[in-house]
Formats: structure tokens, sequence, C-alpha cells
């Protein structure tokens, strides 16, 4: 009977050990990749003559990206957490101007100006041409392959924006400073990539480990 009595002591302690236990963090099943991108002095972008309505007098700058870094290729079951994004057109500008969707997502354009505005692109990953439309009125667009899509609007030729089509949610837009983290990768090499409208565009692969951050250092050339 003793031996009995060592049995029912043992095992509520054993159970109590167990429940107490604090599952494993996202943070730390997870990695980080951040760093810094530097960008070889860009030539001034050409200006444009205003040619239709919106377009201020004489030459209005080529709207500026933000460069944009983001993981190439399938992660495991990673999923965005939405399928749809907006760029709208307001005040001659599209905004944002860069923008990361999953494959099959879906990018309305509202004009909010009070003028015509058009977007399309002939970017190889996707082509596309909605016309002119006016204030108020919004079109979409599907996307069906991952790359990069630049667009544009034929009315205003200062105005542009990319639309970086990926097959997962690690991405970042990268800051006036240079700097940008990915958070939330599992473990593993990954590519990331760097895009840049003014210049050419980089890969670096990366090693990514649980609980810490790989840090990248990258020069993007013209």
């Amino acid at each position: 009977m003793r031996g009995w009595r060592i049995r029912l002591w043992l095992a509520p302690a054993l159970v109590i050990l167990t429940l107490g236990a604090p599952p494993r963090s996202v943070e730390a099943q997870t990695g980080t990749v951040a760093g810094t991108v530097t960008l070889e002095q860009a030539q001034v972008r050409r200006r444009t003559a205003g040619r239709y309505p919106g377009q201020a007098a004489g030459a209005p700058e080529i709207q500026r990206i933000p460069v944009v870094a983001y993981v190439v290729g399938r992660v495991g079951n990673a999923t965005f957490s939405s399928a749809s994004a907006l760029m709208v057109q307001q005040d001659t500008a599209f905004a944002p101007s860069a923008l990361t969707i999953p494959v099959g997502g879906t990018v309305e354009f509202p004009n909010d100006d009070e003028f015509f505005h058009n977007v399309f692109s002939y970017s190889s990953a996707h082509r596309f041409d909605l016309g002119r439309y006016p204030r108020g009125e919004s079109k979409s667009e599907q996307f069906q392959e991952p790359g990069i899509v630049e667009v544009f609007c034929e009315v205003h030729d200062k105005m542009r924006g990319v639309i970086v089509v990926t097959e997962n949610p690690f991405h970042a837009i990268v800051g006036e400073d240079g700097s940008f983290r990915i958070v939330g990768l599992p473990p593993g090499d990954h590519v990331v990539a760097f895009w840049s409208a003014d210049h050419r565009p980089a890969q670096q692969t990366v090693t990514v480990r649980a609980g810490s951050t790989t840090t990248v250092e990258v020069e993007l050339s013209r």
C-alpha cells in the first residue's frame, strides 16, 4: 500500500509542472532580417512640362518611390493578412507610391483629384491599362503572377508607383535613412531582394536563426 500512496502523491505534481510550462513565443520561433540600404547617387530625374489639368506650371519633378525589400518565393504556409490594397490618385501622385500584395491580390485605384487620371503598366510581370476616368471613380486590377509592376499615369508624366507582387508576406518599405526590418521569418536560408526605381535591383541570401536578427548591408548601383 505504501507504494501506491507514493504514486498518488507524485501524479498531481507532474500535472502541475506540465501545465505551468509557458509555450514558446512566436518571436522565439522566428527570426528577423534587418539592415541598411545605401544608394549610389542617382542622376537628376528628367522633368516634364505640364500638358494637362493638374500639372503645375513649369516642370514638375518625377514622383519619388521608396526602395522595397522583400523575400523571394514561397515561405512555408505563411499568408498575407489581406489580399487587397489601395493606391489612390491624389494631388497628382500615387499614394502610396509603393505597395506589396500577394499573388492573386487586387489593387483599387480611386481617383481623388478634380481631373482625369489613367493607370497603366507595360511591365512584363503584368501589363494593363485602365483608361482615363474622373474624380470619384475607382477601377481595380488583379495580379496573378509574382514580380515587379511599375505603374504610371498617361495624363501626368510625373506620376509613377510600383506594385510588388509576392508569394509571401515578408517585406518592408525601406526608410529614408536606408533602414529596413523584416520580422517573423521562419529559420533557414532566404533570398531577400531589393528593388529601386532609379537603381539596379539586388539580391542577397541570408540565414535566419530563431530568436535572433540577421544583419544585411546592401548598396544599390545606378
